[in-house]
């Protein structure tokens, strides 16, 4: 025992271990200088137009400064392979802290009630989310199989990237490599980052084009909103809580928080195993698969609401400010993660089908808020839509930032509506259940199949939306 433990502690200071200790302490500090570097930059008068997040600013930098753009190039300017390698582990294991935050030390209300808020925004939610595996399907069938030798599995990468977005995509690995498509990854990240600078653009030009049109009252100022919309929306609404960021922010309580977060994690990892292991001795040796194919982001929600449980029983309190701090921190690192580290060997076998795939998605999303919007609200359409378009393309903080710049008193009802649709949303779009098993199904049901389906689930929240939610005035 004691031979063992000395050869496990001579292995510690060989010069291997050395090599890759001082790379992995080498990654994380210029990763950091990366993501400052990346923050200054969105600062710069005429990106701060853009809205451009720092954390796309600084994956981009990464980017640019791999070895397979600018190494090609000059070299010497470009960060080592290894760095790449470091960083490329990070984004599939953030995720699932992301996740496990999602519903976090969020008030409880009754489904009833949450329905009541949020139908109209579920249901427009909804049909975005399975019309994008329908035009998916339907551009793959009829597009990309006859002309570009496609995957039938492409049909699922839009929705995978546009609604769950960079974390997403790269918490699917698992699912990509165990169904052999690994260029779906790839292309799935670069959709997540090209639906994100969609988001951006188009939500832009529809915002000036309903102050043209005089669609809400008044807007507040870009600059105000966008402020709004990060760390220091946090503070403001701590603010009016008559509570300072240094009184609810503590060394101690953040502590306390990433060991929640990481129990989380571990609890939703158990339940993974656990459901695995039940599969294997079942149905699994007829080599059927459900939960193989699921990826562990998708446990660590209800991980986290355990872990949530547990805590308060052992007399600790949750903090929501201190949770969305940590979960932006781990976002953030994963989006700049994950666009840094993006392979771009796909441009050149299937490049037109990436194309192809970020074309049909915002033209869905755009059709879909210039043609029904306005008939799936009752009540100040513009700004309940407007909200849930910036979250289908980009991010909920894009999302909220549009509510932000069209409500900024929030007078419509149009944030709290979408906060309480996130609850009914999350847990089966956007990196839920149905996204984690869509490329199954698409294998197991096959394309056409697949598509069929979604149709009809998507023209069913249609209807309900237009036939139900729209004449409620």
């Amino acid at each position: 025992m004691i031979d063992t433990i000395s050869s496990y502690i001579q292995s510690l200071t060989s010069p291997w271990f050395a090599s890759v200790a001082a790379t992995q302490v080498t990654a994380v500090v210029v990763l950091v200088g990366v993501i400052v570097t990346g923050f200054l930059v969105v600062r710069a008068p005429l990106i701060r137009r853009m809205y451009l997040p720092a954390s796309v600013a600084a994956g981009l930098i990464l980017l640019l400064l791999s070895p397979q753009l600018i190494g090609k190039i000059a070299p010497e300017w470009s960060f080592e392979p290894a760095m790449y390698q470091a960083w490329s582990a990070m984004p599939v294991l953030l995720i699932n802290v992301v996740f496990a935050g999602l519903f976090l030390a969020r008030p409880l209300v009754s489904l009833k009630e949450i329905w009541r808020l949020a139908a109209p925004q579920a249901a427009y939610g909804q049909m975005i989310a399975w019309g994008f595996y329908m035009v998916g399907g339907l551009v793959t069938l009829f597009v990309l199989i006859p002309f570009f030798q496609a995957s039938p599995l492409s049909a699922a990468l839009i929705e995978i990237s546009f609604e769950g977005g960079h974390g997403t995509a790269a918490g699917m690995i698992p699912v990509f490599n165990e169904l052999d498509f690994h260029e779906g990854q790839e292309m799935s990240v670069a959709l997540a980052t090209t639906s994100l600078l969609s988001a951006l653009i188009a939500g832009m030009i529809l915002v000036q084009w309903g102050r043209r049109k005089k669609l809400f009252e008044h807007s507040g100022p870009l600059r105000a909103a966008q402020n709004m919309i990060y760390h220091r929306r946090i503070v403001h609404e701590l603010r009016e809580q008559g509570i300072g960021l240094r009184e609810e922010v503590t060394i101690a309580r953040l502590l306390g928080h990433c060991i929640l977060l990481a129990a989380g994690v571990g609890i939703g990892w158990v339940i993974h195993q656990g459901l695995l292991q039940i599969e294997h001795m079942t149905w699994g040796q007829d080599g059927v698969k459900i939960f193989g194919y699921m990826p562990l982001f998708t446990f660590c929600m209800f991980g986290g609401m355990i872990a949530q449980a547990i805590w308060t029983r052992l007399g600790f309190a949750t903090s929501r400010p201190i949770v969305e701090l940590l979960c932006a921190a781990a976002l953030g690192i994963l989006v700049t993660t994950a666009i840094g580290t993006m392979s771009l060997e796909f441009i050149g076998s299937d490049g037109w089908t990436y194309v192809i795939l970020a074309v049909t998605g915002v033209v869905w999303v755009v059709g879909c808020f210039l043609l029904l919007a306005r008939r799936m609200f009752a009540r100040n359409w513009f700004a309940y839509a407007i909200t849930s378009t910036g979250q289908s393309l980009g991010t909920t903080a894009t999302g909220l930032l549009f509510a932000q710049i069209v409500d900024p008193k929030q007078k419509t009802g149009a944030v709290e509506s979408f906060g309480y649709k996130q609850l009914l949303f999350e847990p089966l779009m956007g990196g839920g259940f149905v996204t984690a098993l869509s490329m199954p199904l698409i294998v197991l049901l096959g394309l056409p199949l697949f598509t069929t389906i979604c149709a009809v689930i998507c023209f069913g929240w249609m209807i309900v939306g237009l036939l139900v939610f729209g004449r409620q005035r």
